[in-house]
């Protein structure tokens, strides 16, 4: 058929089951914004995301959009390991873990990983959505319940929906509201508990001293999405967890490789026998390729080289906080977070897509979030820091910022709060 033409259903008095993909509001919307022009969306790049990239349109621009936290993605030694593991493995797997598709490599990782965290296993998967539903989906059974924390990543409510047991949403960040949902459950029934460690689009994070407090009393499970956590926070690098000091008190982290691990990937860190269930039952594992050897090589360079040079950490935090202060002096104090990740508030959906233009026209990369990732009003720009920015690209990036939000503030709807579920990765 011609391409972009959907042919209609046979039958005339037939529902058509793609009306929800076809007369899809947000893809009209991103229609609309590609017309006009004015898209924040899927900006390619022309080269690694580095703290000056080049661009598709060959402009260098300093870079605030951008997971590579530890600044290890164009690492010669990453890619170098990437490189090998191509020359020694090939491009792919060409079949999941239970059949032909494991490796030496992906065993090194897994154990690596494990050691890291001191627990039993870790069971890699190929992305980190895939982590959380390889994890939350076989979680649970009848009559239990998955308690999720309402901001929590959008992989975390799939795979918990996904579970036998019921899902049940608790306030973002109420200890309050989750200790009423778990008075409200059966006494016989299991529960799980689960949270972002930190929250991806705000950078705030999650109130884990409290959340295993509550786990303890009430006999439940705790599980601690670590993607923006890994590299970042924790005298080891370890998370949230570990910067909360309750890392032991985990029962599952699960991990994605794109932001501090320089590849793409993910892991389930926890016990051995929960790991031997995930490799026996969950989709992710069993019916997915596993993970191809660049991205497993280029993940267990990253993680030796941030156990072997902590200063990496030290300069990622020095930044996030330079940055932070560079935009309140510059007039546009970012919201309350820690790490790597800092949203400046910017208001309606037309005031966060100028400002984004504006301070990409004047050489700043960030992400523009919206609605329906935000509630209407409660626009942020995204940014965030790798270890490898230096004090005067944050400080003349800080500005730029600056400039482009305060630029736009006589569009933007007053009275505003950051709030809803945030589902960006």
């Amino acid at each position: 058929m011609p391409h972009g033409q959907t042919p209609a259903p046979s039958s005339a008095g037939r529902r058509d089951a793609f009306a929800p993909l076809l007369d899809n509001p947000l893809a009209a919307r991103f229609r609309e914004h590609d017309r006009a022009g004015v898209a924040t969306h899927g900006v390619p790049t022309g080269g690694a995301p580095e703290p000056v990239t080049v661009y598709d349109d060959g402009v260098p621009r300093v870079n605030l959009g951008s997971n590579n936290y530890l600044g290890l993605a164009g690492d010669p030694r990453v890619v170098e390991a990437a490189v090998d593991a191509v020359r020694r493995f090939g491009t792919s797997t060409s079949g999941s873990r239970v059949l032909n598709g494991t490796t030496r490599l992906h065993l090194q990782l897994e154990e690596e990983l494990a050691d890291h965290y001191g627990v039993e296993a870790a069971v890699l998967t190929s992305s980190g959505v895939n982590a959380n539903v390889a994890l939350l989906s076989t979680a649970g059974g009848p009559g239990d319940a998955l308690l999720v924390d309402a901001h929590a990543h959008a992989s975390v409510h799939a795979g918990a929906a996904a579970s036998r047991g019921t899902v049940v949403r608790f306030r973002h960040n109420s200890l309050e509201s989750l200790a009423q949902r778990l008075d409200r459950l059966d006494a016989r029934a299991g529960a799980v508990v689960v949270a972002d460690g930190v929250y991806s689009m705000t950078g705030e994070t999650a109130p884990l001293a409290g959340l295993a407090e509550l786990c303890a009393a009430y006999g439940a499970r705790l599980v601690v999405d670590e993607a923006h956590g890994l590299g970042v926070l924790g005298e080891r690098g370890r998370g949230a967890a570990e910067h909360c000091g309750v890392l032991d008190r985990v029962d599952a982290v699960t991990l994605a490789f794109s932001k501090s691990l320089a590849s793409v990937g993910g892991a389930v860190l926890t016990s051995g026998a929960v790991a031997d269930g995930i490799r026996a039952s969950a989709m992710p594992y069993v019916f997915s390729a596993a993970n191809e050897p660049a991205g497993v090589g280029a993940a267990l360079a990253a993680l030796r080289i941030l156990r072997a040079e902590p200063e990496r950490r030290d300069r990622l935090r020095e930044n996030g906080a330079r940055l932070r202060v560079e935009l309140s002096v510059a007039g546009t104090p970012p919201l309350p977070g820690s790490g790597a990740v800092i949203a400046v508030p910017t208001g309606s959906e037309e005031a966060t897509a100028a400002a984004w233009r504006g301070a990409y026209e004047a050489g700043v990369y960030c992400n523009a979030v919206a609605y329906p990732a935000v509630p209407r009003g409660a626009g942020v720009l995204r940014l965030s820091v790798m270890a490898t920015h230096t004090a005067e690209q944050l400080q003349a990036a800080a500005g730029t910022v600056a400039a482009a939000v305060r630029s736009t503030r006589d569009v933007q709807e007053p009275g505003q709060q950051l709030g809803g579920r945030l589902a960006v990765a």
